[in-house]
């Protein structure tokens, strides 16, 4: 629907410059870098923080750290649920963050992830296999929508039957908490909550007898001593590790499928070793950055790249546009290279199993097979903060 002062043609016109913006988000990122490493959004009333260096000392730096809640929403301070958004490992400081973080993060360490090698191998096989003789598929809903659910539910110890419900709570969670969208509709919200509350009833059952080497035995492990989660702690960060491969993991994933078909000569690269899959996979973390920015909020005054940040000032960490900077310099792509997972105390928990699923994609898919390509017109989706792919007609052919 339009304003009345407001012209279809308008409409029609910036609806076409927001889907070229997702298809090419560099010219954005080029206009921007052309005015410095911080802009001030009029629109946005925050900081854009679009330089490498300067996207890299506001994360690390303690001063900024994740706005909270909407005091005013059901997920406020006082509110019902409001302990949970500062429950999840992104949002907590301080000695509660080191708490959790200890209990959570072993499970994600390099050598945790490498020994789940196997495990990720088998996954692949398996959603290979459903593709029929043909090789025509949608790469979103046959890999990169169902890879990364797969692998984090076996992780954190969600029963293969329950996963698909879980899906679907934990996204209603991220809409109706304006996790996903900004402020969310009364309707969201009150979904949301009944979703919250469904999760809930299940983690404390898993958690009653949890799956060897998950996450959710090393919370119950953890349990009396001085590393335990609370029963919030626990549903939260159940749930942001469910959602990762929702988003982050599922663009990366979609952005190497669509990277195979349209570099043709990729996958004899991979499969005679003059191109590695672990390159490649940070290529496209650089280029095809899958979050494409982050919010902070400066605890007090602080200067960053020249410029003075007042306490209480909102910024948003521009990853995908960090990330082109280096592009643009004609930086090698490394595992240290760019931001795409953050950086800093709040790095994401599950980069190294992000990217694990990234190179065993590719090494699979270039033992099996011969060719890939696009058999129409790839769809992205509408979201910018979590810019991906919705839909990505491919057709393979097998080795």
């Amino acid at each position: 629907m339009t304003s009345a002062t407001e012209h279809p043609a308008q409409t029609d016109k910036r609806s076409m410059v927001a889907a070229h913006l997702l298809r090419r988000p560099e010219v954005l990122y080029q206009q921007l870098h052309q005015r410095g490493s911080l802009v001030w959004s009029e629109s946005g009333g925050c900081w854009l923080v679009v330089g490498h260096e300067a996207a890299r000392t506001v994360l690390r730096d303690e001063h900024f750290r994740m706005p909270g809640a909407d005091p005013r929403s059901e997920w406020g301070d006082g509110a019902r649920h409001g302990d949970f958004v500062r429950s999840l490992l992104l949002s907590a400081e301080g000695t509660d963050h080191d708490r959790m973080r200890r209990t959570l993060g072993p499970a994600f360490s390099p050598r945790a992830v490498r020994a789940r090698r196997e495990a990720v191998e088998r996954a692949v096989d398996g959603l290979l296999a459903d593709i029929g003789p043909d090789g025509r598929f949608d790469g979103v809903a046959a890999i990169s929508g169902r890879l990364p659910v797969a692998v984090v539910g076996d992780l954190v110890g969600v029963p293969e039957p329950e996963r698909a419900n879980v899906s679907e709570l934990c996204r209603t969670i991220s809409q109706g908490g304006g996790l996903a969208s900004g402020r969310a509709s009364d309707s969201a919200v009150r979904n949301a909550l009944a979703a919250l509350d469904d999760l809930s009833v299940l983690v404390r059952r898993w958690l009653a007898d949890p799956a060897p080497e998950s996450v959710l035995a090393a919370i119950r492990a953890a349990d009396g001593t001085p590393l335990a989660l609370s029963d919030v702690e626990a549903v939260a960060n159940v749930f942001s590790l469910y959602l990762a491969g929702h988003d982050t993991s599922r663009n990366m994933i979609s952005g190497l499928l669509l990277r195979l078909a349209t570099t043709p000569e990729l996958l004899d690269g991979l499969r005679e070793g003059r191109l590695t899959a672990e390159a490649e996979v940070e290529r496209v973390l650089l280029t095809e950055s899958p979050l494409t920015f982050t919010a902070r909020v400066a605890m007090r005054d602080v200067e960053v790249a020249g410029q003075l940040i007042r306490r209480g000032d909102r910024l948003r960490v521009m990853l995908g546009a960090a990330n082109h900077e280096l592009v643009a310099n004609g930086q090698p792509a490394g595992p240290l290279a760019g931001v795409a997972f953050g950086e800093g105390r709040h790095v994401c928990l599950g980069a190294h199993l992000a990217r694990l699923e990234g190179i065993v994609l590719l090494t699979v898919v270039a033992r099996r097979w011969s060719a890939v390509r696009l058999t129409g017109t790839p769809r992205w989706t509408s979201h910018f903060l979590h810019r991906g792919l919705e839909t990505l007609p491919l057709e393979a052919t097998w080795r």
